[in-house]
């Protein structure tokens, strides 16, 4: 009876693994994971699956929020199915047994201190060798390094001051939850991220108070709460967040992993960016810097996409099942594409650029570098000025915008400032978009919006290798990238220079990232994840 089902092909891609078996049977099987150590088949864990052809099956496994949103749990498993009436487990040809080492993968994560494995071999039975899968979870507190007793001591004072900390803040935080609910729900506009509204938050907001729907909800804001240090403001964000009916925040918000309960609230997370090449949250599992098992990318209600095929991009990334990713599109865009919006900004742009007025301009966007906001910088020194300069000739100028996470400006020559202009102190980046004929960029998400208007793009990736080994891609760049690439600065020379730039794989681009090219994403937003719930919805 094994002979009708057998594992032929293990796959990777990142977290989710795709096992293709033969599983012959006069009906579908039904797929499902068991343990491996009991006698009897007592706990069935569900495996989704897809025919591929007679006989052939995919099975598909993310084992980070495999059940429950939780990983695939510790323990010796077998790939059973329900074939004809019985349950059969999956088996695997010992000729090929020496494949299943290179099919192992260990995911290191919480900065070095825990690990998450997944190794494939087969039951110590020749005459049955059924195919198992081993999951384990390992973690520790320390980092091997032996400590004397005052650091020891001072290590649980310091651990037992936290654990006060968060205790008071959970009591704060309950007190909001059971304080006495006003006539109005409350939405709680927060980011921990950036020091006012802006993008997706302040797009949803605007457009609410444009509906008159303020006078339907209490509004109440949080912006770059220093929660760990600041006890006054630490005190107040656990009091709004316990009075909150909805959560709409716009970046990672690790304090919802004490403060929050979705039972009794919506999360929604209206991520800032698009669909970018960085791998973020679950998708960098396994590589330094990857989200604990436990994270509060877990605790969304809802979050938003652009299109339908980037539901699965979010879901994996935030460790949430993909019906909980809902295709909005982005409500930023929604001024992005307003008509009359690039005549409403360009005279206060050449009031204040004089010098690229009537000439070619070319914004120079990239990311940082850094782990995030504290370290962010730019490696100026790839960029040789002079030659640049050169490049643009007498016809072009080069503005140069950087992430706001870098507080370095460009050390642009002052002899060079009439072609190379530095428009940090430029209001919005979207309206610099609007105002540019070709963008150079590296890894950033900003591409989102500029592909809408279907200009040329150029990607300078001289640490494309580092930066993918270090940060993780969750897309081929070369592949996905919509436009040439320079992997050095003589190359982007060559690009700049050049009179017709292609714009082929922009279209492709739109196509996969837009399910919706409108100036309705903040109304979709709204009605519905905000007035009304998908999942009472649904039940109703």
């Amino acid at each position: 009876m094994g002979e009708r089902f057998e594992v032929v092909e293990i796959r990777w891609e990142r977290v989710n693994l795709t096992l293709e078996v033969n599983a012959s049977g006069k009906a579908d099987p039904v797929f499902f994971l068991c343990r491996a150590d009991q006698t009897e088949v007592t706990e069935e864990l569900p495996v989704p699956a897809q025919r591929v052809g007679d006989g052939k099956y995919e099975l598909f496994l993310n084992v980070t929020q495999f059940n429950d949103r939780r990983q695939i749990p510790n323990g010796t498993w077998q790939i059973c199915a329900h074939i004809d009436g019985e349950v059969i487990p999956a088996r695997f040809d010992l000729k090929r047994v020496e494949e299943l080492p290179d099919r192992s993968r260990a995911f290191v994560y919480n900065n070095n201190h825990s690990s998450y494995t997944v190794t494939f071999g087969v039951a110590d039975d020749e005459t049955a060798p059924d195919f198992l899968m081993r999951t384990y979870a390992f973690g520790r507190s320390g980092n091997g390094v032996k400590r004397s007793w005052i650091q020891k001591r001072l290590g649980r004072r310091r651990k037992d001051w936290n654990k006060t900390k968060r205790a008071a803040l959970r009591a704060v935080f309950r007190a909001g939850l059971n304080s006495k609910k006003g006539d109005k729900p409350r939405i709680l506009f927060a980011s921990e991220a950036r020091p006012n509204m802006q993008g997706n938050l302040k797009a949803v907001h605007d457009r609410m108070v444009e509906r008159g729907l303020d006078a339907q909800f209490e509004f109440n804001y949080s912006f770059r709460t220093v929660h760990t240090t600041s006890r006054s403001s630490a005190f107040r964000l656990g009091w709004e967040l316990g009075r909150a009916d909805i959560v709409l925040i716009d970046d990672y918000f690790p304090i919802l992993q004490d403060l929050s309960d979705t039972s009794k609230q919506r999360v929604i997370q209206l991520w800032h960016a698009g669909s970018g090449f960085k791998s973020i949250g679950y998708s960098r599992f396994g590589q330094y810097g990857s989200p604990h098992l436990s994270n509060s990318h877990r605790l969304y209600s809802y979050a938003i996409a652009g299109s339908q095929h980037l539901r699965d991009v979010y879901a994996e990334a935030f460790g949430i099942e993909r019906e909980a990713v809902i295709a909005t599109g982005l409500p930023r865009i929604d001024q992005f594409l307003r008509e009359g919006r690039v005549d409403e900004v360009r005279p206060g742009f050449e009031r204040d650029y004089p010098n690229a007025v009537g000439k070619r301009t070319i914004l120079f966007a990239p990311t940082f570098r850094g782990q995030g906001a504290p370290d962010a910088h730019y490696p100026y020194e790839k960029i040789d000025f002079e030659a640049l300069y050169e490049a643009c000739g007498e016809d072009s100028v080069v503005l140069f915008r950087q992430h706001h996470f870098v507080v370095e400006p460009a050390p642009i020559p002052d002899h060079l400032r009439d072609r190379l202009i530095d428009v940090s102190a430029f209001p919005d980046t979207n309206d610099l978009l609007l105002l540019s004929d070709v963008m150079i960029t590296d890894y950033s998400s900003i591409i989102y919006e500029y592909s809408l208007l279907r200009r040329p793009m150029l990607f300078f990736a001289y640490d494309l290798d580092v930066y993918s080994a270090t940060r993780g891609m969750h897309r081929d760049y070369h592949e996905v990238a919509p436009g040439p690439i320079a992997s050095n600065f003589t190359e982007l020379l060559e690009l700049i220079r050049e009179p017709n730039l292609s714009t082929e794989k922009t279209e492709a681009f739109l196509a996969e990232n837009f399910d919706h090219i409108d100036t309705n994403n903040s109304d979709r937003v709204i009605d519905q994840l905000i007035l009304s719930d998908p999942k009472t919805t649904k039940a109703a």
